[in-house]
């Protein structure tokens, strides 16, 4: 069946994804099963699930039970949330169930409504026609990525997905884990673009994080990794009081990418290192534009939306070398990752959903 999120691209004759694939605006107009969180009924499904969402939950329920988070930063609220499930302390794993319990339910009647696809949530979502419904109902594999499909909390969200699916009486996705999945986006981008026999810088530009890393290929196969220390993502800032406010925030935020880009070349061995540099960024991206509705990264087309062409000027004067980029989409990279598994979509849990489909061909 062919894939309707999927477009081609004469002019760099590749395929990308389309951004109405993005599961963050569709609205959840009617539950496919009640009784279980009929409350999250109208609500968008970013409102429902998402890193923030769970980090409200956590401090609410967390008081409840009369611990005390007030000095932890949000960052570190899912991984505390994650430990807890099997801590020492009862209040502890009480609370960590409560919490994961709902939101696994929450994951479970959402990918129900996509595979149910009923009348009133097909209406809701005015940007997708009957084949993307089609296509949704037709995959095989849903495999949950990121920081919140990790570990112990990972396969808690599993077993509520087939509980919900069972309760509806609707055969389930099959469900599959990486518990490993910090470095996936990097490994896809590694594993699909780069030159055989090359050394390559390559970099994930997320909405909270940035990963590096320097990765060889020998034999068609990663030889060597070397994962660089993560970094935070800054001027992330997506919504702004004037024209000029959202300028300022774009270059700073150029500024910010390329100092960390020049930064993380120089510190493996420049001489070593392939002239191309692989970036998988949170923005629905393709043949180097990047695409300005939605994120903290759209607003770099204010400095120009070939943004590819402007980080490859930068980086060549900054680094005295002739420098290529490849943006791909970020959700793509890491399900580029997973391309062996047939009919299946790669969702990332984090800030909010990221969607790649595993049938993608770029070139």
């Amino acid at each position: 069946m062919k894939n309707p999120f999927i477009c081609y691209s004469d002019e760099d004759k590749t395929e990308y994804l389309s951004p109405r694939c993005s599961l963050n605006r569709a609205v959840l107009k009617k539950l496919p099963l009640y009784g279980i969180e009929d409350e999250i009924e109208g609500m968008g499904f970013n409102e429902i699930f998402s890193t923030p969402a769970i980090v409200a939950c956590i401090r609410r329920v967390s008081r409840r039970y009369g611990i005390d988070l007030s000095e932890e930063p949000d960052y570190r609220l899912p991984q505390i949330l994650n430990e807890s499930l099997e801590s020492d302390d009862a209040r502890y794993r009480q609370m960590a169930a409560r919490v994961v319990k709902q939101f696994g339910n929450r994951l479970g009647l959402l990918l129900l409504a996509l595979k149910k696809g009923e009348r009133e949530n097909r209406l809701a979502r005015d940007d997708w026609d009957d084949a993307c419904w089609e296509y949704w109902r037709s995959l095989k594999t849903v495999i949950l990525t990121g920081g919140l499909a990790s570990s112990m909390m990972g396969r808690r969200f599993k077993e509520d997905i087939q509980t919900i699916f069972d309760s509806a009486g609707e055969k389930p996705y099959h469900i599959m884990l990486f518990d490993n999945g910090t470095y996936i986006g990097v490994m896809g981008l590694a594993q699909k673009l780069m030159k055989n026999d090359t050394s390559c810088l390559v970099l994930d530009f997320g909405h909270t994080g940035i990963k590096r890393a320097v990765i060889k290929k020998s034999g068609g196969e990663i030889a060597e990794f070397t994962a660089q220390e993560s970094l935070p993502s800054l001027h992330m800032k997506s919504h702004f009081d004037s024209e000029d406010e959202k300028r300022r925030e774009a270059i700073e935020l150029h500024r910010y990418i390329v100092n960390t880009i020049a930064a993380s070349y120089r510190a493996a061995d420049p001489a070593a290192l392939d002239d191309t540099i692989l970036i998988s960024i949170a923005n629905y991206t393709h043949n180097g534009l990047l695409n300005g509705e939605r994120g903290g990264y759209a607003k770099l087309c204010v400095i120009d939306p070939d943004y590819a062409a402007v980080l490859e000027d930068d980086l060549s004067g900054e680094l005295h070398r002739d420098i290529k980029v490849r943006l791909v989409h970020d959700s793509t990279a890491s399900a580029l990752y997973f391309a062996d598994v047939d009919r299946s979509v790669c969702i990332t849990l984090g800030t909010g959903f990221g969607v790649g489909f595993t049938d993608i061909e770029i070139q």
